[in-house]
């Protein structure tokens, strides 16, 4: 599969890559590469993944250990809860005698185990052949006009397959290893382009202080309302959407307008959530944002006779969210507490090197 980059959009990739020479967070990630491969890929060889300890696969599912990823070691209870199941999902994943298409549907059926970790595992046991699929590198693809069409109900195999052809491709085009294109893509995605579709609010920019304690306070309420989602109240009626293969689809879900904070299904009902946090914008930008992904989802996910429904949650309200809020149908808001508690942290050994 060969894709035709659009001239600008490589001018984009080219620009991400000479910039990262300055970003110390994407030089270390890159600098990580051969010792992570050096202690990892061999341990996900075939004939050594299929006895891998669960002391090594917990290990690697942490930042410390993989200095690439953050994130995966949420899942590590429910990946290693048995371990015998997941050793042999691993086993075929990086069996390259079946087709990739086949060899990811083991994997797929064991809870927690979304895209990043999978193709996180399949790179690092194959640099050179398998690029990384997880929220990031989607969202910059999405953004990028990069990503591939799926037929409905296609695949998690078939989607990687095509997707990864992709991320093949611009490496190439940008004479990058895939290691340091997924490090690239972190400077592409996220809230820099959310803000550039929206713009500045009240047509000023915050400051790079400020911007930073509203990322950091947004992003512990974001993965909060993920990680603790069967606690809160609305678990009652939704759950977080998933689609196969990838148990995190609503988590930070990527579209060509945008990308929505978390995608909730009502367990019982034909209707769809659309959640936002409010950032530093004001609140007819979030309102406006709410509504596009509202729009986007109906247009793109809900099937016919399914309702489409947005939340907003902040830290307060005011009266201007408070009346845009109440003269849209199927718009509501909530109002989070922060709260700051000590707790046990993961223990040496799961950080110690196998």
């Amino acid at each position: 599969m060969t894709i035709a980059i659009d001239p600008d959009v490589l001018g984009k990739l080219r620009a991400a890559k000479e910039s990262a020479a300055a970003n110390d967070d994407i030089r270390q990630i890159i600098a990580a590469r051969d010792e992570v491969l050096a202690r990892y890929s061999p341990m996900f060889q075939p004939d050594e993944i299929g006895r891998i300890s669960e002391e090594a696969l917990r290990s690697f599912l942490y930042f410390e250990n993989n200095r690439h990823w953050t994130g995966l070691n949420r899942q590590v209870n429910r990946i290693c809860a048995d371990m015998a199941v997941t050793r042999a999902a691993l086993a075929a994943l990086v069996d390259e005698e079946q087709s990739l298409e086949t060899r990811m549907d083991p994997t797929t059926a064991i809870k927690g185990m979304g895209k990043g970790i999978i193709t996180a595992i399949l790179h690092v046991a194959y640099p050179e052949r398998y690029g990384v699929w997880n929220n990031t590198s989607d969202s910059a693809l999405v953004q990028l006009g990069l990503m591939p069409r799926f037929e409905r109900g296609a695949r998690f195999g078939e989607r990687y397959a095509a997707i990864n052809a992709v991320l093949r491709q611009v490496a190439a085009s940008l004479n990058v290893d895939l290691w340091t294109l997924d490090a690239l893509w972190w400077g592409l995605g996220g809230d820099e382009i959310d803000d550039a579709i929206d713009g500045p609010p009240n047509g000023e920019i915050p400051t790079a202080g400020a911007r930073r304690r509203a990322f950091a306070l947004e992003r512990h309420l974001h993965d909060y309302l993920f990680d603790s989602w069967d606690t809160l109240s609305l678990a009652k009626d939704w759950e977080i959407y998933t689609s196969p293969g990838d148990p995190q689809a609503g988590y930070e879900l990527s579209t060509p307008i945008g990308r929505i904070d978390l995608l909730a299904r009502h367990r019982r009902e034909p209707r769809w959530l659309v959640i936002e946090l409010k950032r530093h914008g004001s609140s007819d930008q979030v309102v406006g944002q709410v509504l596009r992904y509202i729009g986007w989802i109906k247009a793109h996910h809900a099937e016919a006779g399914e309702a489409v429904e947005g939340l907003i949650v902040a830290h307060e309200g005011n009266p201007q969210l408070h009346y845009a809020v109440s003269a849209v149908p199927g718009l509501s808001f909530m109002a989070y507490e922060v709260e700051f508690r000590l707790k046990q942290g993961p223990t040496l050994e799961e950080f110690a090197r196998p």
